[in-house]
């Protein structure tokens, strides 16, 4: 078995969870929801969401994509995707959109 071939299994086994433009466009699309909200509500609701409604592989597909620059994503998005590191913010579950 070649390198290639052995590569080629292993990226088969583990495919990407979905394609990072999708992710993407997921998450802008849940910024363009909260942006309404005052910022650190904005951000508290987008991080609350991606605990909560996205599979741990997807979150760290997106903290990957933030790591390497983060093209394509808005700011609210960013920091609220770096929330979820943060052992301060750790809250249980979703408790509804923040409150204004």
């Amino acid at each position: 078995m070649s390198l290639h071939q052995s590569q080629s299994r292993a990226d088969n086994a583990n495919p990407p969870v979905i394609d990072i433009d999708r992710l993407i466009l997921m998450a802008n699309q849940i910024g363009d929801f909260f942006a309404p909200y005052p910022p650190i509500r904005r951000q508290e609701g987008l991080r609350n969401h991606l605990r909560t409604y996205w599979e741990p592989r997807m979150r760290e597909a997106l903290l990957a994509h933030i790591e390497c620059g983060g093209k394509g994503l808005n700011a609210d998005v960013i920091a609220a995707a770096q929330l979820l590191n943060q052992a301060d913010a750790e809250q249980k579950g979703y408790y509804g959109p923040p409150k204004a």
